[in-house]
């Protein structure tokens, strides 16, 4: 059996709040929320322990009912023990987890598995960006050389007799489960982690896991299957929405995809969109490439009905169609973060629309509606030619691959999610 162990027994006194870093709400969730939520989603993990502080024992047992909860210790080596003896007795492989690292993912977790099954002992690591220098009372006195300094992270790994007899030989404080092993002349191995998987320490670094959270990255696994979805695309006869009926079509999804029969100016949707659905994708837009002391007010409000108000619009459709649940995907823009030259507009339009996407992420919780808005890059659309004639359409993005990565988030759990697609083919193009 292999068990994860999540970290949550810490006072979280360096973060300074009220609450401990760990469940500090980010997001609609807590932060130790996401790490939970990468080993529920691998299947190489059997079991998962969750280790707080006494006075939150009882509401985190509430929430996670499936998972067995027991109370951390005064130091981090006395919960990571008190994590160990609360294994099964069958227990092969342990991976402990600092609750306060949300951003773990899929394939670090099976980078640590695959180590476990040739090494006792394995850390997750990534390299030194910085020149690391050792100073004492402000005199540097070393300075390592950089090639071999790495930044241990976690999960770490273990077989785990080997971490539990290491607890009880190795009499040492520690900070870190590694050294222990290390002490007890186990050879340990690290494997990649991820600069993501960055901890949470202080408010600054609150900050940032707010904007990863914003910007995270595309997910990497397959697209859905989706034989027999109802879904409903606006804007499904230009480049992205066609490239998107075509991949659903393909997988026998009940696809309705609508052009310009459907005025998005319009106070209103037809009622003949009354109807389930499982899946509204919105990828209706236009584009008006003027300088802003150019732009009529008609043009602004005409912009802004389609690419912002029709989103609205759309939104209550789904709410009144998806009694079941289902998923809302906005498409926007790369210009949702940076506005720029003679696209003010449209710019504003699409930035408004992932704070729209977050705003109901929240509110359809309850509905069980899963919304997020995909920003795809420069993309190979009619759209796009006519408003940039002569581009080099080299540096665009493939509508199909847009429209796969578009897919992954019509599935699954995310939700309040803006998705920056980026494509290494397209680093010279200028953002």
């Amino acid at each position: 059996m292999n068990v994860a162990i999540i970290l949550a027994g810490g006072k979280g006194e360096r973060f300074g709040g009220e609450v401990p870093k760990q469940f500090v709400v980010l997001h609609g969730h807590r932060v130790m929320d996401y790490a939970i939520k990468a080993f529920e989603q691998h299947p190489g993990i059997d079991k998962i322990i969750i280790v707080v502080p006494a006075n939150w024992k009882a509401e985190i047992a509430i929430e996670y009912p499936q998972h067995l909860v027991v109370l951390g210790g005064d130091t981090r080596r006395e919960s990571s023990y008190n994590g160990l003896i609360a294994c099964p007795e069958d227990t092969d492989k342990v991976l402990l987890h600092d609750a306060a690292r949300p951003f773990l993912d899929y394939d670090t977790i099976q980078r640590v598995l695959d180590a476990l099954k040739k090494y006792d002992a394995v850390d997750t690591a990534i390299a030194a960006t910085d020149t690391i220098i050792e100073v004492k009372e402000n005199i540097i006195t070393d300075m390592p050389v950089r090639d071999f300094l790495y930044q241990g992270q976690t999960p770490q790994g273990f077989n785990y007799k080997v971490i539990r007899k290491a607890h009880e030989s190795i009499f040492v404080e520690t900070t870190d489960d590694i050294r222990l092993a290390i002490e007890m002349g186990i050879q340990c191995v690290s494997v990649a982690g991820s600069q993501f998987n960055f901890k949470i320490t202080s408010s600054n670094d609150l900050y940032m896991a707010e904007r990863v959270t914003q910007i995270i990255a595309v997910k990497t696994a397959e697209a859905p299957q989706l034989d027999g979805k109802k879904v409903l695309i606006f804007g499904g006869t230009g480049g992205i929405g066609s490239a998107l009926r075509e991949i659903l079509r393909s997988q026998n999804a009940d696809v309705t995809a609508l052009g310009s029969e459907v005025d998005l100016t319009k106070d209103t949707l037809p009622e003949s969109l009354t109807r389930d659905w499982d899946i509204i994708i919105h990828t209706a837009g236009i584009f008006i490439k003027k300088p802003f002391s150019e732009l009529s007010v008609a043009e602004w409000d005409r912009v802004m009905a389609v690419n912002l108000r029709s989103a609205f619009l759309v939104a209550q459709l789904a709410r009144k169609t998806m009694k079941q649940g289902g998923w809302l995907t906005f498409i926007g823009s790369s210009s949702s973060h940076r506005g720029r030259t003679s696209q003010s507009v449209y710019a504003a339009s699409k930035a408004a629309l992932n704070n729209l996407t977050q705003s109901l992420a929240a509110e359809f919780l309850d509905d069980n509606i899963k919304v997020n808005c995909i920003n795809p890059p420069r993309t190979d659309t009619p759209m796009r030619h006519q408003a940039f004639p002569g581009e080099n359409r080299d540096l665009l993005a493939d509508p199909g691959h847009v429209a796969k990565d578009i897919l992954k988030y019509c599935t699954g759990e995310e939700t309040g999610h803006i998705v920056n697609l980026k494509y290494s083919t397209q680093f010279r193009a200028k953002r």
